[in-house]
């Protein structure tokens, strides 16, 4: 498995020199055509459009290439659950007795990989009445890959997950919330919704039950999908025990302040019954549902070196 720092330096390098072949691209064009522009301009130019780039590429809700949700509008108070690299033993099965126990569906964006190996447990959790989405085969930093191989990576998942579960995923979530030009077309030309997430509690850090709680809580948002794992990425020994004990105080807080849990293709029908408010569905401030929550360690909502699934 390729270290994380070792992709983000692989798809920076990758962005400035595109960047820097284009603009060079258009200051030899101008050149031909006599226009006379500073090249101060130029080295502005290229470092803003360098900036634009690598943003458009970590940042999960980054509309540059194009819509992505990362909240959902409901009708009443509701917020989304869902799992990402799974499934993984016996974290999943545990998270599924959890569920079971308090009558209340999720949504788990699985590894191609990792559901093969554990076929039953997919089919369990759909027969339960989650949703089973689309994380890729294999966690592959996607930035890093040709359209062809991202739509391979996505068809090979779906045609994986339809085989076990007579379903196919409508939903699709990138590895660490990364993503290109190409991806999100790749995902919809599969009939998968791009996904990011508005809430991560990085439990992948093993931060410890009680900050994940905290964290999970204090993301309770009209709309809002929380972000937890049940694997980390392709790991041969992930441990999702913290998430599994911390799993039944966020269910039950969540159930007593009036949210609904829905799945993520829940969410998105009730969202698009109501007029979408930017790229997420988010709801005017006016009408969020706000309720006072026990402060805890820092709540944080972009990307993080464990998080994103």
């Amino acid at each position: 498995m390729i270290p994380r720092r070792v992709m983000i330096a692989s798809i920076v390098a990758i962005v400035s020199l595109v960047t820097a072949a284009a603009v060079g691209a258009l200051a030899f064009i101008a050149a031909r055509l006599a226009f006379r522009v500073p090249v101060r301009a130029w080295v502005v130019t290229a470092i803003a459009l360098d900036a634009l780039l690598i943003y458009a590429v970590f940042e999960r809700r980054a509309p540059v290439w194009g819509r992505i949700v990362s909240r959902g509008r409901p009708r009443t108070p509701a917020i989304a659950i869902t799992f990402d690299d799974g499934p993984t033993e016996p974290y999943t099965s545990q998270i599924l007795d959890v569920l079971r126990a308090f009558g209340a569906r999720a949504t788990f964006f699985v590894l191609g990989a990792r559901a093969q190996a554990a076929p039953d447990v997919v089919r369990r959790a759909a027969h339960d009445g989650h949703e089973i989405g689309n994380h890729t085969w294999d966690h592959a930093a996607l930035p890093l890959r040709t359209p062809s191989a991202m739509r391979e990576t996505i068809c090979r998942t779906s045609d994986l997950v339809q085989q076990i579960t007579g379903r196919r995923p409508r939903v699709f979530r990138a590895p660490f919330g990364w993503r290109n030009p190409w991806l999100d077309g790749a995902a919809r030309r599969e009939g998968c919704e791009p996904i990011a997430w508005t809430v991560g509690v990085y439990d992948t850090d093993r931060p410890g039950v009680d900050v994940i709680v905290d964290r999970a809580i204090e993301g309770f948002v009209d709309g809002s999908i929380l972000l937890l794992h049940d694997g980390r990425s392709l790991d041969p020994e992930p441990d999702a025990s913290q998430v599994v004990e911390a799993l039944p105080r966020i269910v039950g807080e969540a159930r007593r302040r009036g949210f609904r849990l829905l799945t993520i293709s829940e969410l998105l029908a009730e969202s698009r019954s109501h007029p979408a408010v930017g790229a997420g569905f988010s709801r005017p401030a006016a009408s969020r549902v706000r309720r006072p929550v026990r402060r805890s360690a820092k709540l944080e909502v972009g990307s993080s070196q464990s998080e994103g699934g």
